[in-house]
């Protein structure tokens, strides 16, 4: 498996931890009151959730398991794809802190980056996508 494959799966699999910690207190809290500002983890949660666990495990594993190069340079231009890890783990974090504190201007910021960090990868991987060689002509 390629590094930058496995940076991303392990990262995502921290934001798994971090956001079923997060449901979890929230889930517990419904049923056992622990502190109103339990419900301030929501929206954390969520980014979490789906831009740093979700999202980021189905990009490192496009990058492992889409067709590569032949010869030197198979992955493509894999310096986008650590470009990519670094602007959407930052734009998940800043998110993540900002939409926690209330502070929406941040939250943007993050929004920002994480979006740069998708579209990064997707200059990236673009190439990599082409249809199945089967013989057939259409």
């Amino acid at each position: 498996m390629p590094r930058l494959s496995v940076w991303m799966i392990r990262m995502s699999l921290v934001y798994m931890g971090i956001g079923f910690l997060f449901g979890a207190l929230i889930l517990f809290h419904k049923g056992v009151p622990l502190d109103g500002r339990v419900w301030t983890l929501l929206n954390p949660h969520i980014e979490l959730m789906i831009f740093g666990w979700t999202m980021q495990l189905a990009m490192g594993m496009a990058f492992w398991i889409l067709p590569r190069f032949s010869g030197e340079g198979r992955y493509g231009r894999v310096y986008l794809g650590w470009w990519s890890f670094a602007l959407l783990n930052s734009g998940v974090i800043v998110t993540a802190i900002a939409v926690w504190f209330g502070l929406p201007g941040f939250a943007v910021v993050g929004w920002a980056l994480a979006l740069l960090g998708v579209l990064a990868f997707t200059v990236m991987i673009w190439p990599r996508v082409k249809p199945l060689a089967t013989g057939i002509h259409s």
